[in-house]
């Protein structure tokens, strides 16, 4: 026997109908009784009744469901809270006749435990219509219904009964011994809507706004709000309330990750002043939002949207992406750039425009392949985000062997077109062209994990559209990396600014070689991190056999020496692929013991024990959040600033994969990391931060909550 949650909302016709039913107890005097039945089962008893003997064609048939628990035990509402099943009615009618959603009595709260269950300790009265048609041509009805209703004490049993019965269609008479029971089943139910309503729903909260003035509704001493759909409150958290002069407020707790509200509707149950007890049904507009922004307010309505128009999204990935040539990550690459386009000063102002082209066809092509595969990733169910290829250990060591590899060709062991060889010496228009399309390989590759300001939400709002929307977003971000240097491609004057190429070059280009050294030692510590020693020493081995391979290739033109050398740099690449992933979620260990790791446990017991927390999320091969916590987050000032403040600190350590982490990022509309939330004390309603951080805006952000 199934017993399982259903939701039933309120159909139109009830007001139709009572004013009917009003009219009619006062038009018609001749009445008899009618009891369907009544069914015992081992834990409760429940009848069936009619207010009807006879019904006329085109009007409503109601009946009436009684539950009587035994004493101790309960039953349950249409939305029973965290355990429990609302009753289930199975019918069997004839053509013409059907039945409307069941009509419940106010509910009470019920804790079990650390659960909270709404439902009815007492006897509890369910009224069931029947719609007759207008050309309904029977002599009767005959109504056949089978319900499962559970009624639970510490344990729970499951009970259920069948009821057939007739109803003569004929002049509309009353039940006289149902009256009673009717007219208590109305008086127990909530009131029909009457304050417009609102419900705005963020990550963790929920706030249902009902613009009720207190001249109307009264000073009320409780308020609690019992929501008809999952998703708007976590049932056994306490509700905030607040009356002001815009109306009533209740706060609720929601869980994150959970399920998606659908609905607003509900009943708000009131208590006055003057002890009075209001119940009315809310049928309240969802507003699905996200959090707010710091430096703007933090009140009542949030600052920043579930989603962004396209226009915006399309300008903030394109602006997003010109900002991204700021980022720290992306330098190594942009000295080689600039040092490219003093070469080009020897060209022609065409050959400059097809380097500038040739530059931005390189990012562009390599976005679009990273954004392919997050998507194919993402299809398949895992919870991933921009950055994504650097989690994996194996992309991570080929990107140290490529950057070791163009250092080396930087500094003259072999030659390896990367734009900028033979410094003045004939730097020709294909070899020319060849390198600025590789130097935006290069500065796709080493960008993706950066996240400049604008391109987070651009990039959130992407990855929640159409793939064609998203391959419009990700162009624009690609276009905005490549617009400056392909703008100054263009550009005569600055033609005429650089100076002229000469020996001089071939001395800065070896210089230039380090800061790649010291992007592949950055690269070498992330994936220590990542794989662990032994895999390090794999990783170091199978690069001195891929470097070994180059000078083979290199210093002997024979196929022997060749075919040595291919085998050798696809042995060390293959070792360097199919290196041993690490465990999901495990993030590198050490750090200050301060600092709590972040987990949805953690966040919840911190902010229930009324703590102000700053949650910062970070990977190590974030070069932008390690910018951050140097200059930001971890100086003497700030971490003065949390001990005298009393701020928790929580670190979401996303160097790994995590989907913890990843489904919080996506809460908050981004798909990668830097963030960074404030979340005031006890509050699950987060203040974040922008991507680039001072201390000036961690100070103002931590003085406006405490």
């Amino acid at each position: 026997m199934a017993i399982s949650y259903a939701l039933k909302t309120r159909t139109s016709l009830r007001i139709v109908v009572a004013l009917y039913i009003l009219l009619a107890f006062v038009s018609f005097g001749r009445v008899s009784s009618l009891e369907l039945g009544r069914v015992e089962g081992s834990h409760s008893v429940a009848t069936l009744h009619s207010e009807y003997t006879s019904i006329a064609a085109g009007e409503i048939v109601w009946l009436a469901f009684e539950i009587v628990p035994n004493e101790g035990w309960h039953s349950y509402w249409k939305n029973y809270g965290d355990s429990g099943a609302a009753p289930l009615f199975y019918w069997t009618l004839p053509d013409g006749v059907t039945a409307g959603e069941p009509l419940y009595p106010t509910p009470h709260r019920m804790p079990i435990g650390p659960l909270m269950n709404y439902g009815y300790e007492e006897p509890s009265t369910l009224l069931l219509p029947l719609a007759v048609a207008p050309d309904y041509s029977g002599r009767t009805i005959p109504v056949s219904v089978n319900v499962e209703w559970l009624v639970c004490e510490i344990e729970c049993v499951p009970q259920d009964g069948s009821w057939s019965a007739s109803i003569s269609i004929g002049n509309i008479e009353f039940s006289e011994s149902a009256r009673q029971t009717f007219s208590t089943a109305r008086i127990a139910l909530p009131e029909l809507p009457i304050w417009s309503s609102t419900i705005d729903v963020y990550p963790a909260q929920s706030r249902l706004k009902v613009f009720v003035s207190e001249a109307e509704l009264g000073t009320i001493s409780e308020a609690y709000f019992f929501a008809e759909g999952e998703g708007i409150t976590e049932y056994a958290a306490e509700q905030q309330w607040a009356q002001t002069d815009e109306g009533l407020f209740v706060d609720m707790r929601r869980l994150e990750g959970g399920f998606e509200a659908t609905s607003g509707r509900g009943v708000l149950a009131l208590k006055l002043a003057d002890g009075a007890v209001r119940a009315v049904e809310i049928d309240a507009a969802l507003v699905l939002e996200k959090a707010t922004v710091a430096g703007e307010s933090s009140g009542s309505k949030p600052l920043v949207q579930a989603s962004l128009p396209l226009w915006q999204a399309a300008l903030f990935a394109l602006l997003g992406g010109m900002v991204l040539n700021l980022m720290p990550c992306v330098f190594p690459v942009l000295s080689l750039k600039a040092f490219s386009f003093i070469a080009a000063n020897s060209k022609t102002a065409s050959g400059r425009k097809q380097e500038g082209w040739a530059y931005t066809l390189g990012i562009w092509l390599s976005f679009m392949i990273i954004v392919a595969a997050l998507l194919a990733i993402k299809s398949g169910g895992a919870a991933i985000g921009w950055g994504f290829q650097l989690q994996e250990p194996a992309f991570v060591g080929a990107l140290v062997l490529l950057m070791v590899l163009v250092a080396l060709s930087l500094s003259g062991m072999f030659h390896i077109t990367v734009g900028i060889e033979g410094a003045g010496q004939g730097l020709a228009s294909k070899d020319g062209n060849k390198g600025a399309f590789f130097q935006g390989v290069l500065a796709a590759l080493v960008a993706t994990p950066c996240t400049a300001p604008l391109m987070a939400p651009a990039i959130g709002y992407a990855l929640t559209q159409p793939a064609p929307i998203v391959f419009l977003i990700f162009s624009l971000l690609a276009f905005g990396l490549a617009l400056p240097f392909l703008a100054l491609s263009y550009s005569p004057t600055l033609a005429r600014m650089m100076p002229r190429p000469g020996p001089w070059m071939e001395k800065l280009k070896e210089a230039l070689a380090f800061p790649m050294y010291l992007t592949a030692a950055w690269l070498l510590y992330v994936f220590n991190l990542q794989a662990g020693a032994t895999a390090t020493l794999a990783l170091l081995v199978a690069m001195i056999v891929a470097v070994f391979g180059v000078w083979l290739w290199q210093t002997f033109k024979g196929s022997v020496g060749r075919a040595i050398a291919v085998v050798l740099m696809a042995g060390a690449i293959s070792a360097i692929v199919y290196q041993p992933l690490p465990a999901p979620g495990v993030a590198p260990q050490g750090g200050d013991a301060t600092i709590q790791a972040y987990s949805e446990e953690n966040l919840s017991a911190l902010l229930n024990d009324e703590e102000t927390v700053f949650a910062y999320f970070t990977a190590e091969w974030c070069i932008t959040c390690k910018v951050n916590e140097q200059v930001a987050l971890f100086t003497d000032d700030t971490q003065a600033l949390f001990k005298a403040r009393g701020i928790k600190l929580l670190k979401g350590d996303w160097t790994n994969r995590n989907s913890e982490i990843a489904n919080l990022l996506a809460d908050y509309g981004r798909v990668g990391v830097p963030l960074y939330l404030l979340f005031p004390k006890g509050q699950s309603e987060a203040i974040v931060l922008p991507e680039v951080l001072t201390p000036g805006i961690i100070a103002d952000a931590v003085n406006s909550v405490t």
